[in-house]
């Protein structure tokens, strides 16, 4: 099963976009796209999609313009599920969770000297992890019971000392239906048999308990639902006799069945403390400030209130913000599929921190898959999993998002994957892949021996060649090659300096003497001609492309970068410096 598109109407920067995209589930999906692209856009719509319909606020829709309708679509095994204004079908089929830097700007209105003074701060909203469960008393009356036995009362357990464990009630809340089954005609006879036992029995406590075991012991495998809960006190409490335990086993079943709900409560609250231990130590196991989030308990909601955010470091409070989701994530009890989106919580993470953050991530998968079921993660990023090696979850794949129809042309693969053949080694590096002004003619090379076409065998010919590669990748309307775009780069900053040097000597040590762009760069420098820091900063990226070989396949990478406005503006400013 796979999300194989998602649709966006009017939310944040979208206005309408359809993203072709394959999610697989149970696997990290990472989607990488420039910043600007939007990414928070996507979360956003996810976010407003966690109720029964589509709650799109005025500052979550397109140009805030309120009157917009807003739709979230997604499709999803070859049928569409939408969510809008009226309904949501995405909701009654998914759990989703959207985690993201969540820090609101506030202000403080403190009064000085009688006059109001507005103090900034930034405020890291309080996270609502479920209900929380009142602590119940057990309605319990050992006397009861002790009537039962006689001249043995003092033989009975007190379950309210004995089972004051929280791991042992949250076990026997996990056997809760096989308590109730206790009463069960044949079970309850068998039960009623130990107790006239024990009741006429004589001697110490342990003897009587020996004995009993000695003639009961071995029929209780015969009782399935006894057994269940006869082991889990076994298991996890200390200091019971035999005959302690089935006793208990005897008073869980009466209290079962004269008050069932205080009992299930009176178990469940130790499920809840348990919990909200657990939640503290993760919160101090992950927490190296000297300030950390504090989880309380109000109007029946458990809630972790996050300190001020100027009180922590950046990737501390989105270390923090996320293990906290996750936690929430992690105890949701519907059977529906979950989508997990995270929007660039990772991107400002350190390295260790990045790796604590995908072990919640493998082990919140792991969890899904033991219990058969599936999770949707998708890791919103800026950072190209490529060249950032932080991320190494076993199951993962990366998807580049927004990045224009692109194809690495036979000629381009060709040129980058064969530059050092022998037989256009020198020519292919001096007169194509850097710029030289006299005409290099390799038509019949590029033919005969690559299959290639005669025209772009001839230098000034291939120039022409990349230009019309660069004017398809500006335009963003149709497939381009972003090798042959950076390669248009490099040979275009090559001539301006060419150009910009005067003495034909000094033209000539440039294109001779001088390998690489940035060697021809620093000479041109050397002898007067101020080169624009643009043009060494793009270095990075087409000095990556035109030296790949082996990574040909992978020019999502490259177009990723190209997508970037920015760049392409340096890139604008480089060829015509």
């Amino acid at each position: 099963m796979a999300i194989s598109k998602i649709c966006i109407e009017n939310i944040r920067g979208f206005e309408n976009v359809t993203l072709d995209i394959s999610l697989r589930p149970n696997c990290a999906n990472i989607l990488v796209a420039p910043n600007g692209f939007g990414k928070s856009s996507i979360s956003t719509a996810f976010n407003c999609a966690r109720g029964n319909k589509l709650n799109a606020q005025a500052k979550d829709k397109h140009k805030n313009q309120e009157s917009l309708q807003s739709k979230l679509k997604i499709e999803f095994n070859g049928r569409w599920l939408e969510a809008n204004e009226n309904k949501n079908d995405i909701s009654k089929n998914f759990d989703v969770h959207v985690v993201k830097s969540n820090i609101e700007p506030k202000a403080k209105l403190p009064k000085i000297n009688g006059y109001t003074v507005a103090k900034p701060y930034m405020e890291i909203p309080d996270l609502d992890l479920g209900p929380a469960v009142e602590k119940e008393k057990l309605n319990y009356d050992i006397n009861r019971y002790r009537i039962i036995f006689g001249r043995n009362s003092k033989l009975v357990p007190n379950i309210i000392n004995r089972c004051d464990d929280e791991v042992l009630k949250s076990a026997l809340l996990d056997v809760f239906p096989a308590v109730g089954k206790l009463s069960q005609k044949r079970l309850l006879n068998f039960l009623n048999e130990i107790i006239d036992f024990v009741k006429d029995a004589s001697g110490t406590k342990t003897a009587i308990s020996a004995e009993a075991e000695a003639k009961f012991g071995a029929k209780i495998n015969k009782f399935s639902h006894l057994k269940s809960v006869f082991d889990t006190i076994s298991k996890l409490s200390q200091g019971n006799s035999w005959l302690d335990k089935v006793m208990i086993c005897y008073q869980l079943m009466d209290l079962h069945g004269s008050d069932k709900i205080n009992l299930k409560k009176w178990l469940q609250h130790a499920v809840h403390s348990l919990k909200i231990r657990s939640i503290r130590d993760f919160i101090s196991d992950i927490n190296g400030a000297w300030v950390s989030a504090a989880v309380k308990e109000s109007r029946g909601r458990i809630i972790i209130n996050f300190p001020d955010a100027a009180s922590l470091s950046n990737g501390q409070r989105d270390l923090l913000y996320f293990g906290c989701n996750f936690l929430r994530a992690r105890d949701i009890t519907s059977s529906k599929t979950c989508i997990f989106i995270i929007d660039e919580v990772f991107d400002y993470l350190d390295d260790a921190n990045i790796i604590v953050a995908q072990y919640f991530l493998s082990r919140m998968i792991d969890l899904y898959r033991e219990e058969g079921r599936e999770i949707y993660v998708c890791l919103l990023t800026h950072l190209d999993p490529l060249y950032f090696k932080g991320y190494a979850l076993k199951r993962q794949q990366t998807i580049y998002l927004g990045i224009s129809p692109q194809k690495v042309t036979d000629t381009m693969r060709k040129v980058i994957s064969d530059r050092d053949n022998p037989v256009w080694e020198a020519e292919i590096s001096r007169y194509f892949l850097h710029y030289h002004p006299n005409e290099c003619d390799l038509s019949q090379v590029f033919n005969a021996t690559f299959g290639l076409p005669k025209r772009n065998g001839k230098s000034h010919e291939f120039y022409e060649f990349l230009k019309g590669e660069w004017n398809k990748c500006v335009s963003g309307n149709e497939s381009y090659d972003p090798f042959a775009v950076c390669a248009y780069v490099r040979v275009q900053i090559e001539r301006c300096a060419y150009e910009k040097i005067q003495d034909q000597a000094d033209r000539d040590t440039f294109l001779l003497n001088s390998n690489g762009t940035a060697k021809k760069l620093e000479f041109a420098e050397s002898i007067g001609v101020p080169v624009p820091e643009v043009c060494l900063l793009l270095g990075v990226v087409y000095n990556d492309a035109l030296h790949r070989k082996g990574a040909l396949d992978q020019s999502s990478t490259i177009a990723l970068k190209l997508k970037n406005l920015g760049l392409q503006s340096m890139m604008k400013k480089a060829i015509k410096w």
